[in-house]
């Protein structure tokens, strides 16, 4: 601290204050514009948790799953506990419960990698602003998840602000007057500009709910340890009491074993954590003892008397937490987690564990996916995004390589904190690397994803911070001048990179084949009306048509519909387009499904406006003259069976609607 600071009386701890608000309300701003700009179901597996959502929200009870995908209440997703979507139903309840749903219509050309299209559901014209009903309460719902990104990014602060008073003691709360640490900002930074962990956060999900409650377990493990290095610098210490550490590490694991399946990784860090509780007293009663401090336990309460120990009360509490949920899976599927109705949704091409090959594409898969791979792992950042993440993080790595070096030279008693600061750091990313590796063997080649490590993010994040944070100190000068603008231009073009992404690469990765309403009512040209359909079905409107190009013998101009789907369709019409003489013979025809196969009429819902064109050639010897332009739907699956039309006061008037006249001159 200055000797400015000094006189003013201000504590070094007002301008990290402010810049963790930056980072975290940078985080919510960049978080919601993803949220905002990704389409509706383009993350993994969000249809399915949107569903569960939805369910909730409309039924009011769990789900349950059947072997058969179309008897289960949630196909997909149902096997998973319920606390994330419980928090988004909350989202959904002001809906009117008939509109508590949501159709979307899958994509059947999708392939989750490999393909050619992108999208995986269908994306119609409501999900263009202004969203309204259930569009807009999936949004909503989203938010949920950037609410508890944001606290994800507070509790990597101050779990890395713990980590760094394990380091650096302070003294009486002041900070010394050495440089001031970097660590806790960049760890906080790496989290809330993790490119990756910001198109997650912005989807209905349970991996945002699932890193948050890891986040505040790793803080809750490491926060004691400023107790402890204030004693060894010279000041009495009071301890918060073991147990009911011990009872709030049993509730935050049963909350995400209530969220997640793989929270079983937690279980070993926040039992070890309790246990380490008891050993960290021991070490500083001793250090204590050395250094002629007093020492001082934490006020008695009526847990003390309880003989209960630590590493009892953590899976005690988690089982109160969550027991119940996994009890319920045993009766409903025989075993805790649902595995038959698991391996019968998500089962896919197996990993080769003897394969090196293998093992070498899915470790850059994963790499890449923990920093940007979007959609359904189908829409890539770019390679020099990656390969730049790649040099940062191997500054972070050789950083810690450094300051292994440096901790030779510490006194042994601090040596064990002295690179990483707490065991916990480690052993998240391990656990969590070692879960992906078993449901990659369970499960195949769709395990090998980077949000399956995030409930390591913290972790990670301050290791990395901590190899940079050693970087930086060497450019410093005791008076905090800094030589080198590194951490600067490192965390700006951070920045700069996630706001880019949303606009230059995921967007753009998925074209919309549907037009908003006020744009398509301007593009109907001609006005004609004709409901298509089978009776009983409300179908697809034709609301207007235009043509385009030159219409003379040997040309082809092209006809353009506008279409407005009143309903979800249940077939594939194809669209037969034919100029008909006075004679009523077809001289000129286009027959294909709406924008060629682009977008099929199984994947209209209600709302879709579609702008759908037909070129027309035209014969060469074609006789000039007036002709009638004729527009009907046929069943190619039925031998041509045509849908019917009718009129405004649903009047069947044939199987075709003759919507003007085309003059063909010379």
């Amino acid at each position: 601290m200055s000797n400015s600071e000094r006189r003013k009386g201000v504590r070094p701890s007002a301008l990290p204050n402010a810049e963790l608000a930056i980072v975290v309300l940078l985080f919510i701003v960049l978080a919601s514009l993803y949220s905002f700009v990704v389409p509706l179901g383009e993350g993994p597996d969000e249809p399915g948790h949107a569903a569960y959502a939805f369910f909730l929200a409309r039924e009011g009870r769990l789900p349950v799953q059947h072997s058969d995908r179309r008897q289960s209440d949630v196909p997909g997703e149902g096997h998973q506990p319920p606390l994330a979507y419980t928090l988004a139903s909350l989202m959904l309840a002001w809906l009117p419960p008939q509109e508590r749903q949501i159709d979307l219509p899958g994509n059947p050309r999708f392939t989750w990698a490999g393909g050619d299209e992108l999208n995986a559901v269908a994306h119609g014209s409501r999900e263009y602003w202004p969203w309204r009903g259930a569009v807009l309460a999936w949004h909503l719902a989203r938010l949920v998840s950037v609410a508890l990104g944001a606290v994800t990014v507070l509790c990597t602060y101050m779990a890395a602000q713990a980590i760094d008073q394990r380091l650096h003691p302070a003294i009486d709360g002041w900070a010394p007057d050495r440089v001031r640490s970097k660590l806790p900002l960049l760890a906080a930074a790496f989290v809330a500009l993790n490119p990756q962990f910001l198109f997650i956060s912005g989807l209905i999900t349970n991996d945002a709910l699932l890193t948050t409650l890891s986040a505040a377990i790793l803080w809750l493990i490491v926060r004691d340890g400023r107790q402890a290095a204030a004693t060894r610098s010279g000041t009495q210490a009071r301890m918060p009491g073991e147990r009911w550490r011990a009872a709030a590490l049993g509730l935050l694991l049963g909350l995400a074993l209530l969220t997640k399946q793989s929270a079983l990784i937690l279980a070993p860090i926040a039992l070890l954590g309790a246990m380490e509780r008891k050993m960290e007293e021991s070490d500083t009663t001793r250090s204590a003892a050395r250094q002629g401090v007093t020492y001082r336990a934490g006020p008695l309460s009526p847990c003390h008397s309880v003989t209960v120990p630590s590493w009892l009360i953590v899976p005690g509490t988690a089982a109160l937490v969550s027991g119940w949920w996994y009890a319920r899976n045993v009766h409903l599927y025989g075993d805790p987690f649902g595995l038959a109705a698991f391996r019968a949704e998500f089962a896919t091409q197996r990993f080769e564990v003897g394969n090196l090959a293998a093992w070498s594409a899915a470790l850059g898969q994963l790499y890449a996916s923990f920093w940007g791979r979007f959609g359904w792992m189908n829409v890539p950042a770019p390679a020099w995004a990656i390969w730049a993440l790649a040099a940062l993080n191997a500054l972070g790595v050789v950083g810690l390589v450094l300051a292994l070096i440096d901790a030779r030279r510490q006194e042994p008693d601090r040596r064990r904190w002295a690179v990483v600061g707490h065991w916990a750091l480690v052993a998240l990313p391990a656990l969590a690397f070692v879960w992906v590796v078993g449901f990659a063997i369970t499960a195949g080649l769709v395990a090998w994803q980077g949000r399956l490590l995030f409930p390591a993010l913290p972790a990670i994040a301050i290791l990395l911070a901590r190899g940079l944070a050693t970087w930086e100190n060497r450019q410093q000068t005791t008076d905090n001048k800094v030589r080198s603008p590194f951490l600067f231009l490192g965390f700006y073009s951070l920045f700069l990179l996630s706001l880019w992404l949303p606009f230059g690469v995921i967007r753009p990765a998925y074209p919309f084949h549907t037009l908003p309403e006020a744009r398509a009512l301007e593009r109907i040209g001609t006005p004609v009306y004709g409901r298509f359909g089978v009776a009983g079905e409300p179908g697809a409107e034709l609301r207007g048509w235009r043509l385009e190009g030159a219409p003379q013998p040997g040309d082809a101009p092209e006809v353009v519909l506008i279409w407005h789907a009143l309903a979800r369709q249940n077939r594939d019409w194809v669209v037969f387009v034919h100029l008909v003489d006075p004679n009523d013979r077809i001289v000129a025809e286009d027959n294909r499904e709406p924008q060629d196969g682009a977008f099929p009429m199984t994947q209209w819902v209600a709302g879709d406006w579609v702008e759908d064109r037909h070129p027309l050639p035209l014969p060469p010897d074609l006789v000039p003259g007036t002709y009638t332009l004729r527009i009907g739907l046929y069943d190619p699956r039925t031998r041509g069976e045509r849908a019917g039309v009718y009129d405004r006061r649903a009047k069947l008037s044939g199987d075709y609607l003759d919507v003007g006249n085309v003059h063909v001159g010379l």
